[in-house]
């Protein structure tokens, strides 16, 4: 019965890419023939599973490693990125990152054995079908050895997160433009709360992803021969810590965003303010006359005064052109 878990899946909750490097190149093959060659030492695999029902996740990942500590971590989505070892396999967890503007990314697992590497990633339910298939690329002129594959595979990622960066980047200059001429103040509102929040979580993939870089660095293990690759993935710290920068000087220019927005809200307002104030110092005059002459008094000698209806018209006009003018010339329109 473990046998038969361990062999078989749901193709529609899970996918499986496995491929074995043959004179550098990568072949396309099975899992049950990973299975039956996995412990070939003359065989170079890489193995991606992806899916989104962590139950159907362990009898795979037993047929990987059968410690149990692997599969805590593995289907724990709240384990903290980092690099563990155990007594023939090296693995790392660290966020894959598909969209910069994700509230939450992805844990990415890769296990590092003698002969194969292996990433596993547990989606939401949401996810649709074709997300699963998709897995980073290695270059076919590094794949010679575990060593080279884990390094490409992290470069990749890595230069993904460095092109998420200039995504943020452009939806940030995008918002600083659309700030010029504000149609929607709701609307621009939200985008700047949504676009904090999303680099603020960002930030914190890629803070993950480089204190899984500099654990890595810091290994001093038999399983891997990691002083092959120390020197170039002292390159790929670098590019996430410029991706770090890029996206901390993101963050700063959305503050400065909202700062003016809230300027420019607050200008707008007072703009309002003016037009009431002026239009409520128009009429309170006005309103002053009307009240007075509507009293009901007997005797208001104007009340019959031929002329009194037209000459308190003029007066009223006179005194709303008067205050037009004076606030003018005070140039509270412009």
């Amino acid at each position: 019965m473990q046998q038969h878990d361990m062999n078989s899946y749901d193709s529609s909750t899970t996918g499986i890419n496995v491929s074995e490097f043959i004179d550098g190149r990568p072949e396309s093959r099975d899992w049950n023939y990973f299975l039956a060659h996995c412990k070939d030492a003359e065989c170079l695999f890489r193995v991606d599973i992806s899916s989104r029902d962590p139950a159907s996740l362990r009898g795979l990942v037993n047929a990987i490693h059968q410690n149990p500590l692997v599969l805590e971590r593995c289907l724990d989505p709240d384990t903290v990125s980092g690099v563990h070892t155990y007594d023939d396999m090296l693995a790392l967890q660290l966020p894959f990152a598909e969209d910069w503007e994700a509230s939450a990314h992805p844990k990415l697992t890769v296990f590092c054995l003698a002969n194969t590497v292996v990433t596993v990633r547990i989606f939401t339910a949401a996810r649709g079908g074709p997300d699963l298939q998709v897995r980073p690329a290695v270059p076919a002129s590094r794949v010679t050895d575990v060593e080279g594959l884990l390094f490409s595979l992290l470069d990749t990622i890595i230069d993904r997160s460095s092109e998420l960066t200039l995504l943020a980047r452009r939806s940030v200059d995008q918002l600083e433009t659309d700030l010029q001429q504000v149609t929607d103040e709701a609307e621009i509102g939200r985008r700047i709360l949504y676009l904090k929040r999303s680099a603020a979580h960002f930030e914190m993939a890629l803070e993950a992803k480089h204190r899984t870089l500099m654990a890595l660095l810091s290994q001093d293990t038999g399983l891997l021969d990691l002083h092959r690759i120390r020197e170039p993935l002292h390159d790929v710290v670098a590019h996430v810590e410029h991706s770090l920068r890029y996206i901390e000087r993101a963050e700063d220019h959305l503050s400065e965003l909202d700062r003016h927005f809230l300027l420019l809200m607050q200008d707008r307002t007072n703009n309002r303010l003016r037009i009431l104030t002026i239009v409520s110092a128009i009429f309170m005059p006005l309103t002053l006359i009307a009240g007075i002459y509507g009293m009901n008094f007997h005797f208001m000698p104007e009340l019959s005064w031929h002329y009194g209806y037209f000459a308190v018209l003029v007066l009223m006009l006179s005194l709303a052109l008067g205050l037009i003018w004076y606030f003018y010339r005070k140039g509270w329109f412009r």
